[in-house]
């Protein structure tokens, strides 16, 4: 199982899937989302269609790719997996990752 949490109201293990943010001293995410907008249901809708397409853009020995086969051996070795970021209860760009993870989502070919 892969969840997708909020950060600041988890208490658990995870990764961190979002940008740098200096009040929790986290460093950003190759995962995170390039895109920005509005904090609403519609405008996170859009940074989702956004990022997903971003990730299929990129070939397989890009940052974000590394990172999610890198995710992919935890999940593979735990069994689960917990991605944390900030949107819930919003949409979260989290579900394309996860997508990407469980191998419903691919890098563009490098030919």
């Amino acid at each position: 199982m892969i969840k997708i949490k909020k950060y600041s109201e988890y208490d658990g293990e995870g990764e961190y899937i979002g940008r740098y943010n200096y009040h929790y001293g986290l460093k950003a995410s190759p995962l995170k989302n390039p895109y920005s907008g509005q904090n609403n249901y519609e405008s996170k809708l859009n940074l989702i269609n956004r990022f997903e397409k971003f990730l299929k853009s990129l070939t397989e020995d890009s940052p974000q790719w590394k990172e999610i086969r890198r995710l992919q051996k935890l999940y593979k070795d735990k069994g689960e997996l917990t991605l944390l970021c900030w949107c819930d209860p919003l949409p979260c760009h989290g579900e394309v990752i996860k997508s990407a993870i469980l191998g419903e989502i691919y890098p563009k070919s490098n030919g």
